[in-house]
């Protein structure tokens, strides 16, 4: 149990614990507006505010460059960015701290594991949400007073924001009451402004993390490019060694046939020679037949002989250039039909 007169034993610069903050907010508006807080974000000596579903600048839709301002009647229970999209938000609690408390801000690392980039304040000035009456001079709390947070999607992936997602954790502290005054704050609609909220611009938002954004795809796009040419060249250069290899082939082929046309010349003049020969040869058995011309017999058994000797080599030159001459074309056709695939 609380006591009463709990806060008056705390010391100036004190950080409230979770039970002194507990207490605060059961009995008083020294914190929030009453009905805008839960004591389940009391954490640890903290406590966690929320995203509101209204007083939100946020992406058209994921990825979009055109900024709508949710305010009024219009809600937005969830929206999504898209990696470079950021956003304007604020916080479902109302603030109204009494001038001798102060609060400092602190990032939640569950949103920067899912790539989300809070930006904020460092500290909760004393007074802020406190407002003073024309009339008496006095200082009390304003209807509506909310942090405000810009988150940048900074990550790979979409993110979807939801009313009531924890956005940070508030430590609060005592410290001597300082001068009433009205602390300075921009408001929503000046910060509404900076996105080009309703104006239609194409580099609404914080546009830098767009910027990197669209860089990265400019970047993956030449990547695909210089792929796609690198895969071209080496197609082609293949392409190129099939061609060599089958000028190279067909060079072989060629001086084949060269080889072969060659030996057949060869063989050719080799049977001339020969008949050529045997043809000297066989004028000289016949003068010398005729010298033996008593021998009738004889002569008739030579010549005959000699001219089955010149008939048998005659037969046997034509057959060997007949077979040479073979070889030249039908090897000639089984190179066409390797070239053809038959």
């Amino acid at each position: 149990m609380v006591r009463g007169n709990s806060r008056r034993q705390r010391g100036t610069g004190t950080l409230l614990s979770q039970q002194d903050l507990l207490a605060e907010l059961t009995r008083s508006e020294r914190i929030f507006r009453a009905g805008t807080w839960k004591p389940e974000q009391l954490l640890g000596a903290g406590y966690s505010v929320r995203l509101s579903d209204d007083l939100l600048v946020i992406p058209d839709s994921p990825g979009d460059s055109r900024y709508t301002a949710v305010k009024g009647e219009n809600v937005v229970p969830e929206f999504t960015l898209a990696p470079g999209d950021t956003a304007l938000i604020s916080t479902i609690e109302r603030f109204s701290l009494d001038f001798d408390i102060t609060a400092t801000i602190g990032d939640r690392f569950g949103l920067a594991a899912k790539g989300l980039l809070v930006l904020h304040g460092s500290s909760v000035h004393p007074g802020y949400g406190r407002a003073e009456d024309p009339e008496d001079g006095t200082w009390h709390p304003k209807d509506d007073e909310r942090l405000y947070f810009i988150v940048a999607n900074v990550g790979p992936k979409n993110i979807t924001m939801r009313k009531g997602d924890a956005l940070a954790h508030l430590h609060f502290f005592d410290i001597d009451r300082i001068p009433e005054g009205p602390v300075p704050n921009v408001g929503f609609e000046h910060l509404s402004t900076l996105f080009g909220a309703g104006q239609h611009r194409e580099d609404g938002g914080l546009s830098y993390f767009r910027d990197v954004k669209d860089l990265r795809a400019e970047l993956e796009a030449e990547r695909a490019r210089i792929e796609a040419r690198l895969s071209e060249l080496t197609r082609a250069l293949a392409d190129n060694q099939a061609e060599t290899t089958r000028q190279v082939t067909e060079t072989q082929r060629d001086v084949n046939r060269v080889t072969d046309t060659s030996n057949m010349i060869v063989v050719f003049g080799v049977f001339l020679i020969t008949t050529t020969l045997l043809g000297v040869v066989l004028v000289m058995l016949g003068s010398l037949a005729d010298k033996l011309g008593e021998l009738d017999t004889w002569k008739t058994a030579l010549l005959s002989t000699l001219a089955v000797l010149y008939a048998g080599t005659s037969v046997t030159g034509v057959v060997l250039v007949a077979r040479a001459a073979g070889r030249g074309v039908f090897g000639r056709r089984a190179d066409r039909r390797g070239d053809t695939g038959e």
